[in-house]
This record gives C-alpha cells, structure tokens and sequence, in this order.
C-alpha cells in the first residue's frame, strides 16, 4: 500500500504500525510522484494525508480516480481537518474512508483490512 504523508513522525508511526500488521508499504511525502509509481504496480489501497506539501489530497485523490488502472484502489483519508464539510469533500474527491488525526494504530489497521481485505 502506499503512504503519502508529509510529516516523517506520523509516516513512520504508520508503516510501522501496517508493517508489524503485516502490509507491505510505500512511503511518499509528496504527492507528485504518487500515480506515476502506482501505475507501475498498483498498491492494495492508498492512505492520504490532505495536507501535503505540492497537492492538496483532494486533488491526488481526485487524479487517481481519474486514472484508469488505479480508479477502484481503495482510498482511505487520513487528516487532522475535522470538519463535517471536509469529510464530505474527500468522498466526494472519491475516498472510501476518512479517519482523523489523533487515530488509534488499531483502529487504522482495521480500516485498512476492511478497505482492502486481509490480503497484503
């Protein structure tokens, strides 16, 4: 699965946290490089930060629903923006979830398995 989370802290707490949980995971902390890595193998499922420093997650999520090999990959927000209006604009952006910051490393994982499946 691929990680795109700006702050090195939260992106380490999370890969290893899916990690342990066994997913294999890849970091990005920009957003630009994301869809053309994923186009040369898709990731289970994309976990996306809002705030990054050359996109908003908005609009990544937005390019990879728009991309055709990567359109039905799960997407799973994660942000610390708590609004009821910012939650409805990421599945609105196409995000199948949205999970706010602070968030419990359990409660992610099971996120992520029900997103995905329990297939790594």
């Amino acid at each position: 699965m691929f990680v795109v989370e700006d702050d090195d802290d939260i992106a380490r707490l999370i890969s290893h946290n899916l990690e342990v949980a066994g997913f294999l995971v890849r970091r990005f902390s920009r957003a630009t490089p994301v869809v053309s890595e994923a186009e040369k193998r898709p990731p289970a499922l994309f976990l996306l930060d809002l705030m990054l420093p050359d996109m908003d997650g908005f609009e990544l999520c937005r390019n990879i629903r728009q991309n055709t090999v990567l359109r039905k990959v799960p997407i799973i927000i994660l942000s610390a923006r708590t609004t009821a209006m910012e939650r409805k604009r990421a599945l609105e952006s196409g995000a199948n979830e949205y999970v706010t910051k602070p968030f419990s490393p359990q409660d992610l994982i099971s996120r992520v398995k029900g997103s995905c499946g329990s297939g790594r």
